[in-house]
This record gives C-alpha cells, structure tokens and sequence, in this order.
C-alpha cells in the first residue's frame, strides 16, 4: 500500500508498460452516468484489466464495491495493454468536497507514470433528450494547443460558450496547472436517467481521437438492461448532482 498526498493509499498488482503517448480515460458518475457506463463497458468487454484500488478515508463515502465476493475499493484502476492507457472508474459517487482532491491525485498520478493526455466523458443535460436518436457530441481542451489540434475531430463540435461543473471540472483546471492535455467528451444526455446511448457516442469518439475502433453495438442492445442494473447508482449520484453545481446543469451552454 502507497500513501499518497491528500491522504489517498494506492494499492498496485503490477506497474502498468505504457508507451508514449499514453492515456488515461476517467469515468466518474454524474449526469447520465455517462462516463461510467463508458469506462464500465470497456471493463466488461476485457479491454482493460484491474490492477489498483485507491483509498481515502477522508475523501471516498463509507462504501466498498462487491465484486465476484470480494469486497474492494469503489475507486479503481484498470490497464488495456493493446490499448496502451490506463482507466480510472469509480463504481459509486463522489461527493463534491472531493471532487479537487481527487483531480489533484488523477493529474499527480499522469505524471508518475509520463501520461500525456487525460480524457474525460460526461453528459450535458438537455430537456428534450428523449425527442433524440443519437445525441450531439462536443469537445472541451484545457488549454490552447490542445483545441487546436482537436478541430479534426469530425463527429464532435467545440464547446463555444457555457459551464461546466461536477468531477470534471477540476480535473481541467489541475492538468491545466500542470501542463498535460485534457481532452473532455461532452455528450447530449439526460439529467438522472442512466444514457448508454450516449455513451456509445462517447466511446465513437475516443476510439478514433486514440486511432482505434471500439463496437459499441453491445451497448446499445443492452441499454435497457445497463438502466436496470445501475439503477441504484443513479440514485446514490442524483443526491451528489445539485452540490456539484450549486443548481445548475452539469455542463451547459
């Protein structure tokens, strides 16, 4: 076990081999459990495999997540080899008074291991959600440079003008600090109903910004039976949603 700063412990099976460029692609829940339906389909489908669990008694809620009998962490890390990333996925909700500390950590830890580029996924509430077959997708850069080169990007507009608020957020503003790229994925979703729809979309995006495809046609069958399952967890993020942003959707424009 490895005590980190802001009181995290780190707990790694192995040191993941990455090569330059690497990435690291977060998934925590907020709006549409967007991207933790993402980074959750790309555990399921053994694109990535578990190999740490990160601990905080001051900044994770009282809840270990069950898997296959074992108690562990709800805060995990998983490394996709052919992929050459890293994954952190939370399977619960992180309060809000977290929500710096643990950008702090993710940045700190692209850094220990030379990652160039962070990829988040979130959804941007819209009222008319339902009235959608395949949601918008838009792109924030943290930096100038960054933005720049993102305008090759074909299937995702640049966010012009708005907010965004939630995890994310100050996951842009610390690797701004610390000079590494941070792409977010920004789809259309609803508010506090689970979207693997646009996770779908989300997922389209990433795989050709990294160069690879990813078939998310899985996701979209069984997108009835992900909004089932996660049910729970929705909840458990829609008591966390109005302290993230204080009244406001998550992102909007």
């Amino acid at each position: 076990m490895i005590k980190l700063e802001d009181d995290f412990e780190l707990n790694e099976e192995f040191i993941p081999d990455l090569r330059k460029p690497s990435y690291i692609i977060v998934g925590i829940p907020d709006a549409g459990l967007v991207g933790e339906i993402a980074t959750e389909f790309m555990i399921s489908k053994g694109l990535v495999k578990e190999y740490g669990q990160i601990f905080s008694r001051k900044f994770l809620p009282p809840i270990l997540h069950v898997d296959e009998g074992v108690a562990k962490s709800p805060l995990r890390l998983y490394y996709g080899k052919d992929l050459n990333l890293i994954v952190v996925h939370s399977w619960t909700a992180i309060p809000v008074n977290s929500s710096y500390n643990l950008a702090k950590f993710i940045t700190d830890y692209a850094i220990r291991y030379g990652v160039q580029t962070i990829i988040s996924i979130t959804g941007l509430p819209i009222p008319n959600r339902l009235d959608i077959d395949k949601p918008n997708a838009y792109w924030i850069a943290n930096s100038k440079n960054l933005a720049s080169s993102l305008s090759g990007i074909t299937n995702a507009q640049r966010f012009d003008q708005g907010y965004i608020s939630g995890p994310y957020a100050p996951i842009l503003y610390e690797t701004a600090k610390r000079n590494i790229d941070n792409l977010a994925i920004v789809v259309e979703s609803f508010l506090d109903i689970p979207d693997p729809e646009a996770s779908a979309v989300a997922l389209e995006i990433m795989g050709r910004y990294l160069g690879f495809t990813l078939d998310t046609s899985a996701l979209l069958k069984e997108a009835e039976e992900i909004r089932a399952r996660i049910k729970g967890l929705m909840e458990q993020t829609k008591r966390e949603l109005p302290t993230y942003s204080s009244g406001k959707p998550m992102s909007y424009a």
